[in-house]
């Protein structure tokens, strides 16, 4: 009896055909081409496969593209004689564990995983899978130009353009997006925000609050990039969230800035709070659109009820709360009198700022590089053994010696799962 395991993936062929195959993960891209070959008429020495963003080689077994069932592969037929092809012969290593927790240095060293994501399907923090398409078509099916070597590259749109052979062909620009690491196949729901302030711990940072060394950590943009462990991250958040000692920035909204008191430092996407609790992420956005309106002039009714929010001419002094119909006092927010007041005094824009041991401080910078690190600013082919310095921030390198495709990271032949969890960082 067969008990070879088996899938079935989407392969959309050009922008006319879809086909459905039933695949083993042993078979080869140059199987799939065979099968897609049967059922479009097209000669398979003329079918190319693409999966984020690369033409795969004939040679690559689908193990090692971690598909799950309903995935899809973009095909098109290609008439040139020379094509560029994806080395993904190495066998993918196993995911580990995707909630946050304290791991061991070992753990830390090895984990393949450089992008974190809040699936609010899981409700967790989970790891993120990186991939790309077409932002015209919203298809697979493109070849890029270069590869993503930062966060700008992959959060700002039209950086990086690619050959479209999806459908409406030519240059295009890549659409970069995040997918959950827990759900099978791109769809929609599993498509997630990613937190770029989070990473793994690889240089076993101490954290800057309790000095524990644990992944994954926050690292905040300040100058010094300082290391807060996870748990320490939410007791702070909840902290200054209760005490409403967040900062409300014109760019960033409503954020928290580093403990140490750094310039320049806020946390820059919001979603990162959503690891404070459901209830705690609900009552950071009501906190924050009240402060929003507060900073453009508006009031709130000071009815421990209402709450109500307006945009009202500056000269009106007597206020009357259209939702609850309280009259009060625009000053000192009290209820509406006659006579001299004493307005409210304004909390400063920046809140205090956390005592941080200076020690502890000097520790939990990520950007103070170990001996470890430093000594390994070069590294060797894996083929060849010829040392190469890694400029960029991509992680895929091609030996200048054997031409070699491989992971700065792994420090193997370059494979899908470097890709999709690493491919820059």
């Amino acid at each position: 009896m067969n008990l070879e395991k088996t899938v079935v993936v989407n392969v959309k062929f050009n922008s006319s055909a879809q086909y459905h195959l039933e695949v083993a993960h042993t078979d080869t891209v140059q199987n799939v081409k065979e099968k897609v070959s049967l059922k479009s008429g097209v000669d398979s020495k003329q079918i190319q496969l693409i999966f984020a963003g690369k033409i795969l080689c004939n040679e690559t077994q689908l193990q090692d593209l971690s598909l799950g069932s309903e995935s899809i592969l973009h095909a098109f037929q290609e008439r040139s004689s020379v094509v560029p092809t994806l080395d993904v012969s190495y066998t993918s290593t196993t995911e580990e564990a995707d909630s946050p927790k304290t791991a061991s240095p070992t753990t830390i060293t090895r984990t393949p995983h450089q992008y974190y994501v809040y699936c609010k399907e899981c409700n967790l923090l989970q790891v993120g899978k990186l991939r790309v398409r077409c932002k015209r078509c919203q298809e697979g099916g493109i070849i890029l130009k270069r590869e993503p070597e930062n966060w700008e590259d992959v959060l700002n749109a039209e950086r990086i353009h690619g050959e479209c052979k999806s459908g409406c062909y030519g240059d295009q620009p890549a659409q970069f997006y995040f997918k959950c690491a827990s759900h099978q196949g791109d769809t929609q729901e599993a498509i997630v925000v990613p937190l770029k302030h989070i990473r793994p711990n690889r240089k076993l940072v101490e954290c800057i609050t309790c000095g524990c060394v644990s992944t994954p950590i926050l690292v905040f943009p300040c100058e010094h990039q300082h290391v807060m462990c996870l748990e320490c991250f939410k007791s702070y958040g909840n902290v200054r969230l209760n005490d409403r000692a967040f900062v409300q920035d014109q760019e960033y909204g409503y954020s928290l800035p580093c403990p140490a008191g750094c310039m320049n430092s806020l946390i820059q996407e919001s979603h990162h709070f959503c690891l404070l609790g459901k209830n705690q992420y609900e009552r950071y956005k009501i906190f924050g659109a009240e402060e929003c309106l507060l900073q453009n002039g508006g009031v709130q009714c000071p009815q421990p009820q209402c709450g109500e929010g307006m945009i009202l001419d500056s000269s009106i002094s007597k206020i009357t709360c259209p939702n609850c119909r309280f009259k009060f006092c625009r000053k000192c927010l009290s209820e509406y009198h006659d006579g001299e007041c004493h307005a409210v005094q304004n909390m400063e824009s920046y809140p205090a700022i956390m005592s941080v041991d200076s020690e502890r401080e000097l520790r939990a910078r990520w950007d103070a590089e170990s001996a470890e690190f430093i000594q390994r600013s070069t590294k060797a082919c894996p083929n060849c053994r010829t040392r190469t310095e890694r400029s960029g921030g991509c992680m895929h390198m091609q030996c200048s010696r054997c031409q070699e495709e491989w992971c700065w990271m792994c420090e193997k032949s370059w494979n899908r799962e470097c890709q999709g969890n690493h491919w820059f960082g």
